[in-house]
């Protein structure tokens, strides 16, 4: 068995346990919720990651839920080791409703496994710059999402470290199925979409790092043409630099079948690969500055248009094509976008997830 197939298997058994009947679906305060905290922490002790939350544990309690943060960190080296990155995932999901288990297996057990591999490979450095927090947020979910008690928020307004010193904070959410049906091209069903590189000058290093082969592709979006709809915003709201991958919401969004059946683990590998790179890039590269106005137009173009000529026939009333068409011309034409034009890119987002779902 090759190294990313050993992965990929690692990865599957993690989310079938996550998204296991036995965890009922991991709702904060709940036994699921409690037994997903104790296989994250495990996970953490098992890596060596020095413990970063409450009191020397990995803990950070989010008393007024039951729930809990897991944070760990693997040491940087130099001038600055003292500085920190931040890649996490959320491991809650929605817990039992209606009598049915919501498993969560995309959402976001598939961001966990992904994220606890790159904290393996990271810990076999030595040469990092600045010290990697790896972060397992709880309480990301409604009734919590956008609250005092979402986990990532709670955190946030009571850091466990000095938040000045925290450069950059990587997100990873729903990042595990196809983007698509089969007869759309691979190209297109293991592409991940990266929204925040346009406010931290980061858009490069997401580009040069991207190159896994047929695994992965990343494209790049503005915030806003992709709402700021998971861990991420808690940073986003006090201007510290981030990335949010995500593919997006497909048609097991939220439902009983979000199983892990649908995930596509040799794109979860190359997200690790990538990310893995991305982190030891941004590790030894100069702090990025957070910019709220930034805007990437011509990303945003190539991506809906590249997405969108795959999508669009498979849109019942043709409105897809019609943005595309126009999207497309103006980036032949290498026409500027007005600002009247965004709300033309967020709808072609949002027809275009639609269409794939």
């Amino acid at each position: 068995m090759t190294d990313t197939n050993q992965r990929a298997a690692a990865m599957a058994q993690r989310v079938e346990y996550l998204a296991s009947d036995e965890l009922a679906g991991r709702a904060p305060g709940t036994e699921g919720g409690f037994l997903a905290r104790e296989y994250v922490r495990a996970a953490f002790a098992d890596l060596a990651l020095e413990p970063v939350g409450d009191d020397g544990t990995y803990d950070h309690a989010i008393r007024s839920i039951g729930g809990a943060n897991l944070l760990g960190s693997i040491p940087g080296h130099g001038a600055n080791a003292d500085k920190y990155l931040l890649i996490g995932a959320h491991y809650d999901h929605l817990g039992v409703n209606f009598g049915e288990v919501h498993p969560g297996a995309d959402d976001n057990a598939s961001g966990v496994a992904v994220v606890l591999d790159v904290a393996r490979r990271l810990t076999e450095r030595d040469d990092l710059g600045r010290t990697v927090l790896i972060c397992s947020f709880d309480a990301e979910e409604p009734p919590y999402f956008y609250t005092d008690d979402m986990g990532s928020w709670h955190w946030v307004d009571r850091p466990t470290v000095d938040l000045s010193r925290l450069d950059a904070m990587v997100c990873v959410d729903l990042i595990g199925h196809p983007l698509g049906p089969a007869s759309i091209p691979d190209g297109i069903r293991r592409s991940v979409f990266v929204t925040g590189a346009e406010r931290s000058g980061l858009g490069s290093v997401v580009d040069e790092v991207t190159a896994q082969g047929d695994r992965l592709v990343t494209r790049r979006l503005d915030v806003g043409i992709i709402d700021s709809s998971s861990d991420h915003y808690a940073f986003e709201r006090v201007g510290i630099p981030f990335l949010f991958y995500t593919a997006r919401r497909d048609r097991h969004y939220h439902t009983p079948q979000d199983t892990p059946d649908k995930l596509d683990y040799g794109k979860m590998v190359g997200l690790a690969d990538h990310l893995t790179d991305l982190m030891c890039t941004l590790a030894d590269g100069p702090a990025p500055v957070y910019d709220k106005h930034g805007s990437d137009n011509e990303a945003n173009l190539r991506t809906l248009v590249e997405v969108g000529r795959h999508a669009g026939p498979l849109h019942p009333d043709g409105r897809v094509m019609m943005l595309i068409d126009k999207l497309e011309r103006k980036l032949d034409a290498g026409t500027p976008l007005a600002d009247s034009d965004r709300g033309g890119l967020k709808a072609a987002m949002v027809a275009i997830e639609n269409a794939l779902a």
